[in-house]
Order: structure tokens, then C-alpha cells, then sequence
């Protein structure tokens, strides 16, 4: 029985692997369907939408980069603020709270303006999606750029308020 079954498995792998290579080798005998099928369709409608906008993708890029690198650098300073207000705290200094009051406010409220910067970014990127579909993409490319460039400065007024932050609580 053993035996048996043991054969019958054999003779399953030894068939298998004939079908996989009369398969592999009838795939690799006509590569050239592959390579036209590869060529056209959807990425080739991207590359060239792509290659269109390419100045405009870059400044995107740029902007991004800048506002991620403004918000490590934001980042860093709420952890160094953290320090100096828990260090104020447990000193009991209350004058460094009332000074850093109005700044505070200042803050919550670019942070609100950054909230509706940022729905109006994500709903211009939607926008543009369909615009560069219907062929008129520079108009709204533009707007994306500048909701972006706002962004970006908002960003560093908040970075600027925190340095002040800081020098309050130091």
C-alpha cells in the first residue's frame, strides 16, 4: 500500500514537472504579444500625462519635501518644549505660563488655518486628478503649488511661534 502510494506520487511530480516545462517553454516562444501588451494601455497614458506635467510634478515634489522637513523640525521643538514646560512646572515658575499664553493662542489658531490649508490641498489633488483625465491640468496644477507654498508657510510660522515658545520657558 505504502509503496503504492508512494509511486503514485512520484508519478504526480514527474507529470507535473513535464506539463510546467511544455507550459514555460510555450510562454517563452512568444514573448512578443507580451511586450505590446506592456507598452500601451494605462501606463503608457500615465507616462505620457507624466512627461507632460513634469516641471509642475517636480515643484509638487519640492514642496513636499519642504513641508515634511518643516514638520521634523516642528517635531523636534514640541519635544525640546515639552522638556522646558515640564521643567517649568515642576519649578512652579506660573510668570513663564502667563507669558507663553498669547503665543499659545497664536499657535492654536495657524493650526486651525493649517487644518482647512490642508482639506483644500487634498481636494485640489482630487481635482487635479480629474482635470489631467480631461486634458486641462496646468490651471489646476498651479493651485495645487500654491495651496502647497501656503502650507509650507504656515508651517513656519508655527516653527517660528514655537522658537518663541522657547525662549519664553528657557
Amino acid at each position: 500500500m505504502k509503496k503504492t502510494l508512494i509511486a503514485g506520487v512520484a508519478a504526480l511530480t514527474l507529470l507535473g514537472g513535464a506539463y510546467g516545462i511544455q507550459s514555460v517553454s510555450a510562454a517563452a516562444s512568444n514573448p512578443k504579444s507580451v511586450e505590446t501588451k506592456a507598452s500601451g494601455g494605462h501606463l503608457g497614458k500615465k507616462l505620457e500625462l507624466a512627461s507632460q506635467y513634469k516641471d509642475q510634478i517636480h515643484q509638487i515634489n519640492q514642496q513636499r519635501k519642504e513641508r515634511l522637513s518643516l514638520r521634523s523640525q516642528i517635531v523636534d521643538k514640541k519635544d525640546q518644549l515639552l522638556d522646558l514646560v515640564l521643567e517649568a512646572k515642576n519649578s512652579g515658575n506660573k510668570e513663564k505660563f502667563q507669558q507663553a499664553k498669547d503665543v499659545k493662542r497664536q499657535v492654536k489658531s495657524m493650526n486651525k488655518e493649517l487644518k482647512t490649508l490642508m482639506k483644500d490641498g487634498r481636494s485640489d489633488r482630487k481635482s487635479l486628478k480629474d482635470a489631467v483625465k480631461n486634458g486641462n491640468g496646468s490651471e489646476v496644477f498651479k493651485e495645487v503649488i500654491a495651496t502647497q507654498q501656503q502650507v509650507n508657510e504656515k508651517l513656519k510660522q508655527i516653527a517660528a511661534d514655537l522658537d518663541k515658545l522657547i525662549d519664553i520657558f528657557q
